[in-house]
């Protein structure tokens, strides 16, 4: 899936392997690994998905969604079993969380 989804977005952005691979100071042929099913590091794989505006998790194939919405993330923040230090955060902490967060991302975009 990683193959893949890698040779959509240097398609749609109109770049080669070569191209990409020069601009992220890869060694040639390092993203053609890739279709052999050889595996990236997590380095790698955030490079990559940073290059090109998506998510890991899209380039490993964990998801369609190319971008990360906040409001999928205030879901997953109430939902998960998030911990500090060891000790789990109440659904208290976790709201709490989430309307820092919320207010943070109010805050970036009023600027």
């Amino acid at each position: 899936m990683f193959y893949e989804r890698l040779q959509l977005l240097a398609k749609e952005a109109n770049k080669s392997f070569n191209q990409i691979e020069r601009e992220l100071n890869y060694p040639r042929n390092a993203l053609n690994a890739y279709k052999a099913g050889k595996s990236p590091s997590a380095k790698r794989t955030a490079e990559i998905a940073e290059y090109f505006g998506v998510t890991s998790d899209y380039l490993l194939g964990n998801t369609s969604a190319r971008t990360l919405d906040l409001a999928d993330l205030d879901n997953d923040i109430v939902a998960s079993n998030l911990s500090y230090s060891g000790k789990p955060l109440s659904e208290n902490d976790r709201q709490a969380l989430n309307n820092i967060l919320k207010e943070y991302f109010e805050s970036q975009e009023s600027e």
